[in-house]
């Protein structure tokens, strides 16, 4: 029986060599280079403008950065049905903007006719402003929420952000998107700054915290500070949609838009929630549903198929292109969270010892809203 079995083995093994040694006749074929997207995004609203387009161009595979490659000296020029055109400036890289020939109306459509400095030439379908409605409320609600670092569990509270708002008429479609910013006042000790030298800590200041050397061993303040204090932004991880609301004549009633994370740099001084309610064509609403759903999947191991996403941008001659140029009527809302409504108190910002633009999306420009 174990002669049987030996044989049997070394007869597999000696198939199994025969196989992977038998001549395989080799196919040749050529991959044709893929041809690098470009991506454009822009809008239009009933708010002033000016209103602003941004272009850039996909990277190569083999690139060693993820940063997308802004397009410049496009000509771009806004459309609209009363034949009325305004050309964007570039006030960037990739970024151009209207000087205010053309303000938005609802019930008119626009448009963008697109020609980049190497020849490729685009369009947007005219998209038509909506009526939207408006936010009636905001509220906040506490939440206790922890996480797992490698030291141990860390506090992670937020505060849910929630919003009553009204739609359109009963009986129309309801394409509508929440657009979340919050804004939070930060401080930081540029005058703080050191280096290591030769085994001894030297004060090096940074030159916008207003402090430097003038012919001493230690700086003295010489202005006031340009870098200390900032204004940072937190922004919406994907679009926020009506489409998994539920709307009752014409009212949507406790739509959760966004979080707020409590620690001692968002409320350092007071936390302000900005929500804006936009029209949707039907078009920009599929453009963002499906941008939603692929930034959500994303982060998830069952990533759910959500297909190529599809915008109103075309190509006029066959240049491969990304994109939407949308229409919006827009409301805005807003309310400050303040230090006080945290339930418990807050240990003192940290002494981060660089300019305040060392916080993500920061600024040091005051926002007209602040006081």
């Amino acid at each position: 029986m174990r002669v049987k079995l030996l044989y049997n083995v070394y007869l597999t093994r000696g198939m199994l060599f025969i196989l992977l040694n038998a001549c395989v006749e080799r196919v040749d074929f050529k991959v044709p280079s893929a041809q690098l997207r470009t991506t454009i995004e822009g809008l239009i609203s009933d708010s002033p403008g000016p209103y602003f387009v941004k272009i850039s161009e996909g990277i190569n595979l083999n690139a060693d950065s993820l940063v997308r490659v802004p397009v410049t000296n496009a000509k771009i020029t806004l459309h609209d049905d009363e034949g009325n055109i305004e050309e964007f400036l570039e006030t960037s890289q990739g970024d151009y903007s209207t000087g205010g020939v053309i303000r938005g109306k609802v019930g008119h459509r626009y448009y963008i006719h697109v020609e980049t400095a190497d020849g490729k030439i685009f369009e947007s379908e005219p998209d038509k402003i909506t009526s939207v409605g408006e936010v009636e409320n905001i509220r906040f609600e506490y939440e206790t929420r922890s996480v797992e670092e490698k030291f141990g569990i860390v506090s992670a509270d937020i505060f849910n952000i929630y919003i009553d708002s009204k739609g359109f008429a009963i009986g129309e479609e309801n394409y509508v998107r929440w657009r979340f910013t919050g804004t939070y006042k930060v401080l930081t000790y540029p005058e703080l700054h050191f280096i290591w030298s030769e085994g001894f800590i030297l004060p090096d200041p940074y030159p916008c915290s207003g402090y430097a050397f003038i012919g001493r061993t230690y700086a003295e303040k010489v202005h006031e500070c340009t870098c200390c204090e900032c204004w940072a932004n937190n922004y919406e991880s994907a679009p926020q949609l009506s489409d998994a609301q539920l709307v009752s004549n014409g009212v949507f009633k406790n739509v959760k838009v966004g979080e707020v994370p409590i620690s001692s740099a968002t409320f350092y001084e007071k936390y302000n929630v900005r929500v804006e309610q936009m029209s949707l064509s039907k078009t920009a609403f599929e453009f963002f549903k499906a941008v939603r759903s692929q930034k959500n999947g994303a982060t998830s191991l069952f990533q759910p198929p959500s297909g190529e996403i599809k915008g109103n941008v075309k190509s006029l001659n066959s240049s491969p292109v990304i994109g939407i140029f949308w229409a919006s009527s827009i409301r805005t809302k807003s309310v400050f969270i303040n230090r006080s409504d945290v339930p418990y108190p807050l240990t003192p910002i940290a002494q981060i010892r660089y300019p305040c633009t060392w916080y993500k999306n920061s600024s040091t420009d005051k926002p007209a809203f602040w006081d």
